[in-house]
């Protein structure tokens, strides 16, 4: 989200994006062991609360993966938060297969790259394979309460999708795009992490064009 938000400040917005607990560390246990859904969600009330202090009132969430289904939870029930939107967003998914492979692929080319001895390396991913289910179940709860709660949405929401994407079904955005009225729906010829791939710049214009329609409505 490093370039979205660096776009974003070039043109005259704020940006604080937190890193979730368990993220960003050379151990991919630490998401197992640190990290939950719950965690998270205080996480982002936290980071609300954090520009609230900052003296911003006008809020706007924004995520990927992950962070799309707490992004969409944040326009669901923060009042400050008033508007949102969604990169390669799994809230109507019910099938975490895809998750739970691209995870285990992820953990093992990271203990590769730390060169941990073979003995290590297949003792942490016999470990990570009997929490992850545990941790994705978690996830799914989570996703369905967000879900079950979509058509409630009366804010703008954004949704980027590319069509290339084999994280997420890229035919559940077009069910979310139906179900909430306010959405702005793109699609990209991209795969699943649009902020960095093919689509980066396509979706950072799309996302300011939809940040100043709103401004330009509020003003």
């Amino acid at each position: 989200m490093r370039l979205m938000g660096r776009m974003l400040e070039r043109n005259n917005f704020s940006a604080y994006a937190p890193m979730f607990m368990g993220h960003g560390t050379a151990e991919p246990m630490d998401i197992l062991n640190l990290g939950g859904p719950d965690k998270w969600w205080q996480q982002v009330n936290d980071a609300v609360d954090f520009l609230k202090d900052h003296g911003k009132d006008e809020i706007y969430a924004f995520g990927l993966s992950l962070g799309a289904i707490f992004a969409t939870k944040a326009v669901e029930e923060i009042p400050e938060v008033r508007a949102g939107g969604v990169f390669g967003s799994p809230v109507l998914s019910k099938d975490f297969k895809n998750v739970r492979d691209a995870f285990m692929t992820y953990a093992e080319k990271a203990y590769e790259i730390r060169e941990v001895s073979e003995i290590e390396k297949y003792e942490n991913l016999r470990t990570i394979d009997s929490k992850i289910d545990s941790m994705l179940l978690d996830i799914r709860n989570t996703t369905t309460s967000v879900g079950n709660k979509l058509a409630e949405i009366d804010k703008p929401y954004f949704i980027g999708q590319g069509m290339r994407d084999k994280m997420v079904d890229p035919e559940a955005a077009k069910r979310v795009a139906q179900i909430v009225k306010t959405a702005d729906f793109h699609q990209y010829d991209a795969g699943h992490v649009l902020t960095i791939n093919r689509a980066h710049k396509e979706l950072e214009g799309d996302v300011l064009n939809f940040l100043e329609n709103i401004e330009e409505r509020n003003a």
